[in-house]
């Protein structure tokens, strides 16, 4: 049977492994890595957010419908002649405006095809149970001057729209490199100290009665620990300080001329 006290132990590993599993694998907004081949890609770039600068897609030769659109972002456009106008990320107009799709900032690989979807919009006409949605296919070409502008491949049935944006900020790059990972994984390892503490002094104190030092959880451990940290100092300091003989008894004479002395001094005194 599981104690209160491994209880703790296990909720901490727990909330360790879940902090830094989330930690790896979160992805910045509108970034997006290749599944399989590990290549960054970053979208970002594309996002407008100035007044009135939604992308305005190319229809070709049909403007029976007008469109704006924007990329991780709400469309700009302040008149939007919808009923609710919040995280609106695709619009279009033809006669009235309509909502094609919600916001997302999590681009996502199908095959090798890079895309981004709205969904949830308004609903499709003669079909229940359906909502308007938009699907951006971004396709890598360094031959496109700028950052290219997307155009309309499909309109089925008023209900789904495919765009096509050919653009050379569709194409790999370098991961950025993050100055914030040390500080997220110091957070984290705070936390789980925090928990440890506040968790193990709250057992001590209420199961075991313990009273001042002895709250702290595994408290006889962290005792032992430091005798050892403090023995293992001392040997060391004692074996990389040797002190120096005293230079005052060099020049005594040993026992040998001690002895030739005194016998002079007793031939002496006999003459």
């Amino acid at each position: 049977m599981m104690t209160p006290k491994t209880s703790m132990a296990a909720m901490v590993m727990t909330i360790l492994a879940l902090a830094l599993s989330v930690s790896a694998a979160e992805e910045l907004d509108c970034t997006v890595t290749h599944p399989t081949t590990g290549k960054f890609y970053d979208l970002r770039p594309l996002i407008r957010k100035e007044s009135d600068q939604d992308w305005t897609p190319n229809t070709g030769a049909d403007k029976s419908m007008e469109f704006k659109l924007n990329v991780c972002h709400t469309v700009l456009k302040k008149d939007l002649d919808v009923k609710n106008q919040e995280d609106i990320a695709s619009w279009g107009r033809r006669n009235k405006g309509t909502s094609l799709g919600k916001l997302s900032k999590n681009p996502f690989f199908r095959g090798d095809s890079l895309l981004l979807e709205y969904k949830d919009g308004d609903d499709c006409p003669n079909a229940q149970y359906y909502k308007k949605s938009t699907l951006i296919r971004f396709v890598c070409d360094t031959s496109v001057n700028g950052q290219g502008n997307p155009y309309l491949i499909s309109n089925n049935n008023d209900c789904s729209y495919w765009f096509e944006w050919h653009t050379p900020l569709a194409c790999s790059v370098d991961r950025p490199s993050s100055g914030s990972g040390g500080g997220v994984f110091g957070t984290i390892v705070g936390v789980v100290v925090a928990v440890y503490l506040i968790g193990g002094i709250a057992y001590n104190r209420i199961v075991n009665h313990a009273r001042g030092l002895k709250q702290i959880p595994n408290y006889q451990a962290w005792v032992d620990a430091f005798d050892f940290i403090k023995d293992m100092a001392i040997i060391l300091f004692a074996k990389c300080y040797r002190p120096k003989r005293s230079q005052t008894y060099h020049n005594l004479p040993v026992d040998s001329e001690i002895n030739t002395l005194i016998d002079d001094d007793y031939e002496d005194d006999e003459v």
